[in-house]
Parts: C-alpha cells; structure tokens; sequence
C-alpha cells in the first residue's frame, strides 16, 4: 500500500502489477475499503499468466480505509470523488484504463468515464447506485449514526450486504473493523451527497462500454434500479446473477472474476 498525494489529499492505493490484460481502477462502496476486493484479487492472481502488464489498482476513497477524511461533506459527491481518481491516473501514469464499481464505486465510475473519456475504456458496475443515487429517510440516518457507535450493530448491519456470509470469517471481521473505523464525517456525508445525485440527464454522454452485473438477491440496491442505470445507458448490458447479494466480489470471487474477464479484456 502507499499513500498517493492528491492537491493536498492522501488516497490509499494498494497496486498489484501484471496480474491483468489492462490498467484496472477498483473503486470500492459506501463504509468500505480495499478489503472488500481482496478475494477478487487472489483470484486474478491464481490465474495469472506471463507477459500480463496491467495492474489492478484499488484505491480507496475518502474517509476510508487509510484514505485521509474529508474535510467538508461536498468532498464526498460521487462528482467530486471521480475527480480524485482522474487525479490518481495522473500520478501513476495510466494512459488508459478499465474500471470497476463496487456499489457507490459505480456512479463514481461513471462520474469518472463522463468527467474523462479518453482515458477510461470500459467499465463494470456492481450492484451499482443508479442514476438519481439514494434517498435515506430519519431511520437510516439513525441506524448510520448507531453503526458509527457500536460495532456490535455494524457487524449484523453488514452482515447482512454480505449474501450467505460467515460472520467468523476473519475476512468479515476485517470488513467490519474497516466500516467501523470510517471518518465520522463520512457516516451522513455520503447519504447526504447521495441524496442530491443525479447524472440521469447525462448518461446518454457516456460512450463507453458498460457492464451492469446485479446480484438478484440484493437486499442493498434494487435489481430494478440496475435495469433503469443499464436502459439509459447507451452502450450497456445487464446481467442479473442468480443466488447472489450485493457483494458478489465477496460472496464468489470467481464467478465475479470470470464475468470481468469476459466482459473488459475479451476483445
């Protein structure tokens, strides 16, 4: 891991080189961090072959992981995020690249790929939020600030992002000490900002690409809010897994790793 200075903001990147066909950007979730893409990666890396030269590059963002926090709630607008990972490319010399987002990562990823075309090719969206983000009522603000109090309520909180977990799983148990030690502007920041998302009128712009995966038994993100993302989108293809949850990167790496493999380096 390393610490990547962005006009004055550390980002955490953790880069594994020549384990992909191409420069990958993994953007992880809302109250989440690099652990999450841990699984993916072993599995890239027990199929990795010679003469492979792109890195897969995750990178968290503010206020998680061992990213620096925010220093205003308007930091943490997935437009404003995207701009840190454009900066990101920057600073590691990528020319081109592929990205992946996991949940909030997704509308973070397109924010990006309308932000910065020529550099971002093709993208994959888990479980993504759609278009028009999130709207949270008082009773998931009230549950967000419980979490940032009791690890005990984020832990069931998370467990149940995590479809068919094993809550002992020293894994899991990292994940929910990542969540829980998130900047505490960070736990009504992003509902907040989340809130006033909308790239709805732009996504006709976005050119590039796209795979929405969906996981059917998403109790986090609508399956439908997928199908609106994927039908506005102009080049997008929808793709509802059978018995997975939110967090297919997690629950099954591999088939998470195959449908990524499939769909950004087959060419």
């Amino acid at each position: 891991m390393a610490r990547i200075d962005l006009l004055g903001y550390g980002m955490n990147v953790d880069v594994t080189s020549n384990v992909l066909p191409l420069d990958t950007i993994f953007l992880h979730g809302n109250l989440a961090s690099n652990t999450w893409w841990e699984p993916a990666l072993a599995e890239w890396k027990s199929q990795a072959k010679p003469g492979l030269e792109g890195r897969f590059i995750a990178a968290e963002w503010r206020g998680y992981g061992k990213s620096e926090a925010p220093k205003t709630e308007e930091e943490l607008h997935p437009a404003a995020l995207a701009e840190d990972y454009i900066q990101l490319c920057e600073k590691l010399g990528v020319k081109k690249a592929c990205l992946v987002g996991h949940s909030t990562g997704g509308i973070i990823a397109l924010y990006a790929m309308l932000k910065a075309p020529q550099l971002f090719d093709r993208a994959v969206l888990l479980d993504s939020v759609g278009a028009t983000g999130v709207q949270f009522g008082p009773e998931m603000y009230a549950a967000f600030t419980q979490m940032s109090q009791d690890r005990a309520v984020t832990e069931a909180v998370m467990n149940g992002t995590i479809h068919g977990n094993d809550m002992k799983n020293p894994l899991f148990q990292r994940i929910v000490d990542d969540t829980f030690n998130a900047a505490k502007i960070n736990w009504h920041g992003v509902p907040k900002m989340l809130h006033i998302t909308n790239i709805s009128k732009d996504l006709d712009k976005i050119q590039q690409k796209i795979l929405v995966l969906h996981g059917e038994h998403d109790p986090v993100i609508p399956v439908e809010s997928s199908r609106l993302l994927a039908a506005g989108l102009p080049n997008a293809k929808l793709d509802i897994m059978p018995n997975q949850g939110h967090s297919t990167n997690v629950e099954n790496p591999k088939l998470f790793v195959t449908k990524v493999n499939e769909f950004l380096y087959a060419r």
